[in-house]
């Protein structure tokens, strides 16, 4: 499985579009509920990636929760050389991946919870 995909590069090289699959944590939320769980919940079910070439794997990994897919830019600089533009994408996912799961954290710490006032 890839950490990131790039789909497309804009005609002058400069720009990638990226798709990127990011981890779930296996842990519960405040009230109990895997974020795993919480997250297919959350979609309204799987997700079907964007990405036309990806693994089986992957896509199950998708389909249970344990990945959550997201995309966006990144932009390039001429003349930068391929290994200097991985290193920053690798940068770039793993900045993305803290926000993804720090906003996750929050936006599903409280999925499942209901009550009825007594």
């Amino acid at each position: 499985m890839s950490d990131y995909h790039i789909l497309t590069v804009s005609e002058d090289g400069n720009l990638f579009s990226v798709v990127a699959h990011f981890p779930v944590p296996n842990v519960a939320n405040d009230v109990g509920v895997n974020y795993r769980t919480a997250l297919i919940q959350w979609l309204g079910g799987s997700q079907t990636s964007t990405v036309p070439f990806i693994e089986v794997a992957e896509q199950t990994a998708l389909d249970v929760g344990e990945l959550l897919e997201r995309a966006y830019s990144f932009n390039t600089h001429p003349g930068e050389a391929l290994l200097d533009k991985r290193d920053r994408l690798d940068a770039l996912y793993a900045v993305k991946a803290a926000e993804v799961q720090s906003r996750l954290a929050y936006q599903l710490s409280y999925w499942g919870y209901s009550r009825d006032v007594p």
